[in-house]
């Protein structure tokens, strides 16, 4: 972002108009595809483009000009002012917290969302809600990534992993936390045992720093959830690494 803000502002030396409109008009290209590329909102995208209008007078070229230096300078004002508030660093040790209480209390979202009586006024029709109900893990990936990237814009999902194991592809991941979120959901065929076999077998590969398994319990397989989540706890310090287990369990599900 700051290389685009300062090449925008170099535009301010062209002296040529028409050279200075064909550059401008490459430079705000760059920015949009930039933004785009970055999952910048659409509104920022928007206000951008607002921003970096310019009116061409086909009879003066002293007033293009100056309409162009004009919207450079609001363009690039307002791009330093959204890269600010990107700028703001989430810690490690706090996005683990804030992902941790996402997983550990995903049974809230749920039922504020789907299951509780909607308002009188709104327009969501209760009957469609209560036919969303989570079939498996893909479904429960999708959910967990929809409430992870409002605070994590640059959260992926599926990311072939560099493990050593090959075709490995962590559900969720967070790589400047070095975090992998692994989903699972339990289904009528399986036993505990195939459950610990299959975490087993894929969560303590990865290279990462961390690693967060969250578990949709939808067939109450786990007689012991803490029993369970301690089995599973790794601590960096000791381990290598920082392994933890959520467990989501419910009626209502």
């Amino acid at each position: 972002m700051e290389e685009l803000i300062q090449e925008g502002q170099d535009l301010i030396s062209i002296v040529n108009i028409e050279k200075l409109k064909d550059r401008y008009d490459t430079w705000c290209q760059k920015v949009i595809s930039f933004l785009k590329a970055e999952r910048y909102s659409k509104e920022d995208q928007h206000e951008f483009i607002v921003k970096a209008h310019y009116t061409n007078n086909e009879f003066s070229p002293v007033e293009s000009q100056k309409a162009i230096l004009s919207a450079i300078k609001n363009a690039t004002e307002f791009l330093d002012s959204i890269k600010k508030l990107r700028g703001i660093e989430i810690s490690e040790e706090i996005a683990l917290t804030i992902v941790e209480r996402i997983l550990k209390n995903f049974y809230m979202y749920y039922q504020a969302m789907y299951r509780d009586p909607i308002h009188k006024r709104g327009k969501l029709v209760q009957e469609i809600l209560d036919n969303i109900k989570i079939g498996n893990e893909y479904d429960l990936q999708r959910m967990a990534y929809s409430l992870l990237l409002p605070i994590f814009p640059t959260v992926r999902q599926e990311v072939n992993s560099d493990n050593g194991y090959g075709g490995m592809r962590p559900d969720i991941y967070l790589e400047e936390y070095s975090l992998i979120i692994e989903t699972k959901c339990t289904r009528e065929s399986m036993s505990e045992k195939r459950l610990l076999e299959e975490l087993g077998a894929d969560s303590f590969h990865y290279k990462s720093r961390t690693v967060f398994i969250f578990i949709f319990d939808k067939e109450r397989i786990i007689k012991n959830p803490i029993a369970f989540e301690t089995a599973f706890k790794r601590d960096k310090e000791k381990d290598g690494k920082t392994v933890r287990l959520f467990i989501a369990q419910g009626t209502n599900w």
